[in-house]
């Protein structure tokens, strides 16, 4: 895990972590990196998800509830904050503030409602780009991986994020072979 992460008590993915990861199936480098991995009950608990995915939720995520006063009440606070938040992203919200998590989505209201509460959260392309950080995949392969989650799972990322994001991927490579050529 990089040092800005190490001073959380794991990672909790929503419902959009949860189906990315369940197409890449990278869970053991996921849990060597994060661990412990949770997701909320109320995730689980969604007519929303299919049972092939609640099945590999359950085998590879803790299953986790609100169990405070103050996380209940952060809960009911997102909800009159952000009327548009599921039940589910509500109790992914208010575990990963309470319990000191890292909150993994892709939702632009999860993000913004991370933002706006000093949530620490991380969205599927910086997940890949640790990936190659840690030496566990190349770039090439995480450029595949984004066009599997584009084109198999439907996922959607726009053009410019995309551009930007293997423009990092490449300045860091670069970075990485010109460290090992100064060594």
């Amino acid at each position: 895990m990089s040092d800005l992460f190490s001073e959380l008590d794991g990672i909790i993915l929503d419902a959009t972590a949860l189906i990315d990861f369940q197409f890449l199936g990278d869970w053991d480098w996921l849990k060597n990196n994060y661990a412990p991995l949770y997701i909320a009950q109320e995730v689980l608990d969604s007519d929303n998800l299919t049972p092939q995915t609640r099945s590999i939720a359950e085998k590879y995520l803790m299953p986790i509830c609100l169990d405070t006063e103050e996380m209940f009440n952060s809960f009911m606070r997102f909800a009159l904050e952000a009327p548009l938040l599921s039940i589910a992203d509500r109790s992914t919200l208010a575990l990963a503030q309470h319990r000191f998590l890292l909150c993994a989505s892709d939702d632009g209201l999860m993000v913004k409602t991370c933002e706006n509460h000093g949530i620490p959260y991380i969205r599927t392309l910086k997940l890949l780009s640790e990936m190659v950080r840690t030496k566990y995949k190349t770039v090439a392969q995480v450029k595949k991986y984004v066009q599997i989650l584009m084109g198999q799972r439907g996922k959607h990322i726009s053009q410019s994020v995309l551009r930007a994001w293997y423009d990092d991927l490449e300045r860091s490579q670069s970075l990485a072979v010109y460290k090992l050529i100064i060594q």
